[in-house]
């Protein structure tokens, strides 16, 4: 058996392990008219028999590279006439495209592209697009993410079949029959069979991250490190891709007992939250952040670990993520969604009202009960059980106290620190949506607010061991 004999059935057999066609399947072949692709179009066509599939070539031609892009599609057109096989040969405006939709160039012709491929496996009916990613693009994309700062879903790298999915675009299933292959073996094969295939200069620019760890990193890595790096970056990947799948399992079983819809957004139930394994709260984060994007694909590790860091923060807590959507610590629930902020799970504060001290007072959706704790009698049972409870020294924070929302000058000197600093900038620090601080209960005596509820006491006021009495405040909402 020749080398190409066996890099034909190698490729055969990786399609067949994987189930990455079925007999009677329409399969695109994504041809760009390089050395991968190419590759790709004829050992699909030599196994096409065997596999009881048909081939359709698509080509797209971006418009970005002038007469060498036009040669590319004029190429590609050429091929599959040769090899008898039908074919879409389009040419899109992607700059266009860019400027109407804000994106990166790279990002533009990505979507472009497969907007294409889409559309032409919607008329011609076929199940899927074969892509020609080697294996050499996968150790370079868990490379690249490496880099970047990854969770355990970018170490999976390129899979041999995934449904691909953006906002503007259908879904689309890839299959990447060549990921078996590095690309040393690619380029053998086509010098075996003198095939004939274009180059793009642009793959040799330096300026580009990924072809500086394509000719620079990693040849330095296997040179000085390991001769094997390659391997060890596929080994960590699929043993990446297990515990990815077993995690996304086991999230999907919790996800009914603390995820639901409520209206266009998706509110995750607090205290179910809290009660899970830090690797299942970041699996139920990055679930339902694509779910409200309608893609995973933007989605990064530090988006992840932004939203963890609100979960468990104080009530009211946001942070604006990706296309418009934000996620915001609520009282109960966690928020995620492109109208978050209007759903404020705090009532109204109409007016002020003094509290009963001891006794139960009702206001605006609010029921505040008081305890007096003669001595420090009970201190450590009764502490502060939550964010809505308040310890304070009595004698310093004194009897005569009201409920009420912000009103301009406030200030405090929040617990823990020395300075004093407006209720305006505390919210703007602490970052509370705007539109929820006119509705945070404030208690403030004679002279100073010495409580945002939920948020922070007054350093003034908290319980010491010196304080004789105290006075414990609970605050319960009622409604909104």
């Amino acid at each position: 058996m020749t080398t190409t004999q066996k890099t034909e059935k190698k490729i055969l057999d990786f399609i067949r392990a994987r189930r990455l066609v079925s007999r009677g399947d329409r399969v695109i072949v994504a041809v760009s008219g390089g050395a991968d692709s190419v590759t790709l179009l004829h050992i699909l066509h030599k196994v096409r028999d065997e596999l009881g599939c048909e081939l359709h070539v698509a080509h797209l031609d971006h418009r970005l590279r002038g007469d060498a892009s036009h040669q590319d599609a004029q190429f590609v057109a050429g091929l599959a006439q040769k090899l008898g096989l039908p074919s879409t040969i389009e040419a899109r405006a992607v700059r266009t495209y860019r400027e109407e939709n804000r994106l990166s160039t790279e990002e533009a012709a990505r979507e472009v592209r497969y907007k294409f491929l889409s559309e032409v496996a919607e008329k011609i009916g076929a199940s899927s697009v074969a892509v020609a990613h080697t294996l050499s693009d996968h150790v370079e994309t868990v490379t690249l993410h490496l880099l970047r700062g990854t969770g355990l879903t970018g170490l999976v790298g390129l899979k041999d079949k995934s449904i691909l999915r953006y906002k503007r675009v259908g879904p689309l299933t890839l299959i990447r029959p060549l990921l078996c292959l590095k690309r040393a073996e690619v380029e053998e094969y086509c010098r075996e069979l003198t095939l004939e295939f274009r180059t793009d200069a642009t793959n040799e620019s330096l300026s580009f991250t990924r072809n500086r760890i394509r000719h620079t990193l990693l040849p330095g890595l296997r040179k000085d490190f390991n001769p094997r790096i390659d391997d060890a970056l596929d080994k960590l990947a699929k043993i990446a891709a297990d515990d990815v799948d077993f995690i996304q399992t086991e999230t999907s079983k919790v996800a009914s007992g603390v995820v639901r819809l409520d209206g266009n957004t998706v509110a995750i139930d607090r205290k179910g939250f809290a009660s899970l394994h830090p690797a299942l709260k970041r699996a139920l984060l990055r679930q339902v952040l694509s779910s409200v994007l309608g893609s995973p694909k933007d989605i990064e590790a530090v988006h992840i670990e932004a939203m963890l860091d609100v979960a468990e923060g104080e009530t009211g807590r946001s942070i604006d993520l990706l296309d418009g959507v934000a996620f915001v610590s609520g009282y109960q629930d966690l928020t995620l969604g492109r109208n978050a902020f209007e759903d404020i799970p705090l009532p109204e504060i109409k007016g002020e009202r003094s509290l009963n001290i001891p006794g139960v007072t009702e206001i605006s959706g609010w029921r505040v009960k008081a305890t007096i704790l003669e001595n420090g009698t009970g201190l450590l049972t009764a502490g502060a059980s939550d964010e809505y409870t308040g310890l304070f020294d009595l004698d310093a924070v004194g009897d005569e106290l009201k409920v009420r929302a912000r009103r301009a000058g406030d200030c405090l000197v929040p617990l823990g620190m020395e300075s004093q600093k407006s209720v305006k900038d505390f919210f703007i620090d602490t970052k509370v949506p705007r539109a929820w601080r006119s509705r945070i209960p404030l208690v403030v005596n004679p002279c100073q607010v010495v409580w945002v509820v939920g948020h922070r006491l007054d350093d003034r006021v908290k319980v010491t061991p010196s304080s004789r009495r105290i006075l414990r405040l609970e605050f319960t909402k009622t409604g909104c």
